[in-house]
């Protein structure tokens, strides 16, 4: 076991793509082993803060005091098995999974922007990507956990356990779900605990925010390849004519329109991409990326040919518009994707700017409500922005780029956009969690019942409220 206790080797524990200034630990421990991990724990008095990659935009593995806990050395993965199973330490990164799996015929669907996220961490939000819009979220493939709870006490978590029988520890101790009324939005969400009626308790603890646990090994399933995507980006010179085609494309009863990833782009992302992608349309007023998973190839050219001609149909120029024809150009095409959010926070970090990205999701039934309100207020406040993501989910990151002046501007507009979502029964936070740069809004959004129903559920887990201090609550 490393434990580092000089300033100088903290310092860079204390940063990650949130830009949160305020961190502060007393020390750093890296356990060589879950065994080590353990033994720490049960001498442990002080609060703990788990870290990944720290790729996090919420601030959720940033302490407040304490210790850190780096899970850095716990990276073994093996699998997939006959069934196309992983199983992963919490530091695998989804790069190194989706490496891992080339060539091996099974798929891990979840694709979060950043690739470097540890698996750990990904399973603490919830984290989704682009392809989300088919395949779901991070939830649906987790199969197994071990987790070991703050105190030392460790326990196998597998799919099918429910949250109707109490939940055993390797000390003998149980855990009995609490009592409470509270359930998780209906819309994609990752904001606080998942609960719903007669859930399994794994569900629990994805999406925890790193409040509840640390995750030690973790078994996913994976599904079997698809034998290739076709990937378009489609240039358009009018946003409206952006929302209303993913709204067919959503309807679509066309069997080969079926994509499992739309993602969108308003000009000013489009502005930022221009001088790393310099053939976009120059009349772009939006950009609209698709990818289409085709399971055998002798079904490529049919797949092609119904995009071109319900994009046709729907005036989409095509002329100007990108389409993959190798593996460079799907390559190429998911770099544009990737791309931006990068460019943003590297903006964010030069700037010193605590980042001011909205992670906010509605239904589909208010989808064109949500986009004519975001432009009309983004209008009226004159903030520098970028609005890009996961429009097939109506889940957009909208990220305000204000100067020193403007920032009580800034939190006016993102106020106004929470309530504005709420009201339509939204989520906070789709994808990135709520740790301790949302919990204000997350307080909100559950109110002070619900409020109390999870803290109950935090403290049949940790009443000391030693892990994740910050986070959520």
């Amino acid at each position: 076991m490393i434990i580092k206790k000089d300033s100088s080797a903290i310092a860079p524990y204390l940063k990650d793509a949130s830009n949160f200034p305020d961190g502060t630990a007393s020390s750093v421990v890296i356990p060589d082993s879950v065994e080590e991990l353990i033994q720490f724990l049960k001498s442990n008095t002080e609060p703990i803060t788990i870290s990944g990659a720290r790729t996090g935009l919420t601030a959720s593995g940033i302490p407040l005091s304490g210790t850190i806990i780096s899970m850095e050395k716990l990276k073994e993965l093996s699998g997939p098995d006959s069934m196309g199973k992983l199983v992963s330490g919490p530091f695998v990164t989804i790069k190194n999974i989706q490496s891992h799996l080339k060539g091996s015929g099974w798929f891990y669907p979840p694709n979060p922007t950043e690739t470097w996220a540890s698996l750990g961490g990904t399973l603490s939000t919830n984290a989704s990507g682009s392809r989300s819009y088919k395949w779901g979220a991070t939830r649906n493939y987790v199969e197994e956990v071990e987790i070991v709870l703050v105190d030392g006490r460790c326990a196998k978590v597998s799919r099918g356990q429910k949250i109707s029988s109490d939940l055993d520890f390797n000390d003998g101790s149980k855990i009995r779900f609490p009592d409470i009324n509270y359930t998780s939005p209906q819309c994609k969400n990752a904001a606080g605990f998942y609960v719903q009626p007669d859930m399994d308790w794994l569900d629990l603890f994805v999406g925890s925010d790193g409040t509840l646990c640390l995750f030690t090994k973790i078994t996913l399933k994976t599904i079997p390849s698809p034998a290739d995507f076709l990937s378009g980006i489609l240039f358009l010179e009018d946003e409206e004519q952006c929302w209303n085609l993913v709204k067919e494309i959503r309807e679509s009863k066309v069997q080969e329109i079926s994509p499992c990833a739309l993602e969108y782009f308003d000009s000013n992302s489009l502005k930022r991409l221009k001088p790393e992608f310099s053939n976009i349309s120059p009349g772009a007023m939006a950009a609209l990326y698709f990818e289409q998973d085709i399971q055998s190839m002798d079904d490529y050219d049919r797949y092609l040919e119904a995009w071109f001609e319900f994009l046709d149909n729907m005036r989409v120029p095509l002329e100007d518009s990108w389409f993959s024809q190798s593996d460079a150009d799907l390559e190429k095409f998911q770099e544009f994707r990737h791309r931006l959010p990068l460019i943003i926070n590297e903006e964010n970090s030069r700037e010193g700017r605590v980042k001011i990205g909205t992670d906010m999701a509605v239904t589909d039934l208010h989808f064109v409500d949500l986009m004519h309100f975001y432009r009309s207020v983004l209008k009226e406040s004159g903030l520098p922005n970028v609005m890009f993501g996961h429009i097939g989910d109506n889940h957009l990151h909208i990220n305000l780029l204000p100067d020193k002046s403007q920032m009580t501007t800034a939190k006016e507009v993102y106020e106004k956009f929470v309530d504005q979502v709420l009201a339509w029964r939204g989520t906070i936070s789709a994808e990135h969690g709520v740790g301790k740069l949302k919990k204000e809004y997350y307080h909100e959004m559950v109110g002070d019942e619900a409020l109390a129903d999870l803290k109950t559920i935090k403290n049949c887990f940790d009443p000391d409220n030693l892990l994740g201090q910050g986070n959520l609550f």
